[in-house]
């Protein structure tokens, strides 16, 4: 599975893509040309002439579904099972060590960790090991930097 992902909308006058399906930011292009996106989606050019709404819903960065006037036709990380999930969220605990920099670090760690439970090239022990990993580092970083500001 690469980081581009065709989408089957019946109809449509060029092919459309998902762009950044593997990381936490996406792009839709059409023909290989990206959309910019407008109230409520994307219009996608249908060859009969009317245009399609394409939408993105979800909370989870990385994980939306899309849907087409309504319909669903693609969700981004589907095959992510509920436990790498809970993983990713891991290093939202650094935030009761210090509620400053550990929300910074706790939110780059987070989109790192989208990013590797989602790579399905990776092994699944690493895709569990990687994300528990990041957060006791980034504990042993607000460790290390309570012990130099004292």
């Amino acid at each position: 599975m690469g980081n581009v992902q065709r989408l089957d909308i019946t109809g449509a006058r060029d092919t459309v893509e998902v762009d950044g399906v593997l990381g936490v930011f996406y792009k839709i292009r059409v023909g290989g040309k990206a959309l910019k996106r407008g109230k409520g989606g994307w219009d996608i050019p249908m060859r009969k002439g009317a245009a399609s709404k394409l939408s993105a819903r979800g909370l989870v960065p990385g994980f939306q579904k899309f849907y087409l006037d309504g319909e669903p036709i693609y969700a981004m990380g589907a095959y992510v099972d509920v436990a790498m999930r809970v993983l990713m969220f891991l290093p939202l605990v650094l935030i009761v060590l210090n509620p400053l920099v550990g929300l910074v670090l706790a939110v780059i760690l987070f989109f790192m960790n989208v990013s590797v439970v989602k790579n399905p090239q990776m092994p699944r022990p690493v895709r569990i090991i990687l994300p528990i990993g990041n957060t006791l580092a980034g504990g042993l970083v607000l460790f290390l930097l309570a012990g130099l500001l004292r």
